[in-house]
């Protein structure tokens, strides 16, 4: 109400004018003309008080907002960072497996090599491929060596071979 008191004041000192001078028609004008100026100040204040009030309102409301956002955003680190913790934790996993594989893989590969005989120790020969009419005696003898030892070579368990087929043929 102190505002309202603020406005109405200097309006009725602006429209008070000496009494003495005036008329009773006179007075009565001025009578109204400050009850009119009071009315409109008191209007005035009303619609910003009413005015205050709205904002007031949407503030309370922009803050209670601001503060869902503020929970929202501290929920939403607090997972994000769980879910960091998840991914290092399967990262780490991850490479710990792999490593496992790289090691189990590695270890196969060198038995693989060991089982595996040495160029050395292979006998030397020569590949021949098969065609329309060979035999392996025509072969043997071709190559200055004996049929049991072509088989031998080649792990045959009997005589016939094939077009086509390659063959080793010990020296």
């Amino acid at each position: 109400m102190k505002f309202a008191t603020l406005l109405v004041l200097p309006a009725l000192f602006t429209l008070t004018g000496c009494e003495t001078l005036q008329t009773p028609q006179q007075r009565q004008q001025t009578a109204a003309r400050q009850q009119a100026a009071q009315r409109h100040a008191e209007e005035q204040v009303y619609r910003v008080k009413g005015q205050v009030e709205s904002v007031e309102m949407e503030n309370a409301r922009l803050m209670q907002e601001l503060q869902q956002l503020r929970n929202d955003v501290r929920a939403y680190n607090s997972q994000i960072s769980q879910l960091n913790s998840k991914m290092s934790a399967l990262e780490a996993k991850q490479a710990r497996e792999m490593q496992e594989l790289i090691r189990r893989v590695e270890g196969l590969l060198k038995k693989s090599v060991a089982a595996r005989p040495s160029k050395s120790s292979r006998p030397s020969g020569r590949e021949h491929v098969v065609e329309s009419g060979h035999t392996l005696s025509a072969i043997a003898t071709a190559y200055g060596t004996t049929v049991k030892a072509i088989k031998s070579a080649n792990n045959l368990k009997s005589d016939s071979i094939y077009v086509g087929q390659k063959l080793f043929i010990p020296e």
